[in-house]
């Protein structure tokens, strides 16, 4: 019986399928977002980008760099036709299922 020894090759499957999930992942984040982000004239909704994770930096992130987003999401008092204080946060915790099973079907189709 002979073995061969495939670690590297699963680590390196493993660490790129997780990266394609978490990007997947945070771009289901932001689609969740964007409906929930107050709507003036737009600006915000089509500013929320997503930083995607690399190898080198395994982080994905949804942001937006305009300079009153934190305000419209911090701002319980703020009144909104469209949209709500919170978006991004209320988006994220309400997408924590999908977002779990979006990485891990990423890496389960790796390792198969």
């Amino acid at each position: 019986m002979a073995l061969t020894w495939n670690g590297p090759k699963v680590t390196q499957a493993v660490t790129a399928a997780s990266i394609q999930g978490l990007n997947q992942a945070a771009e289901y984040v932001r689609s969740q977002t964007v409906p929930r982000t107050p709507l003036r004239d737009g600006d915000l909704r089509n500013s929320l980008t997503v930083s995607e994770a690399t190898t080198g930096d395994p982080v994905a992130a949804v942001f937006t760099n305009l300079p009153y987003a934190i305000r419209q999401h911090e701002e319980l008092g703020y009144t909104h036709r469209d949209g709500q204080a919170k978006y991004l946060e209320v988006a994220a915790n309400q997408a924590r299922e999908k977002v779990s099973q979006i990485v891990s079907t990423a890496v389960r189709r790796a390792t198969q």
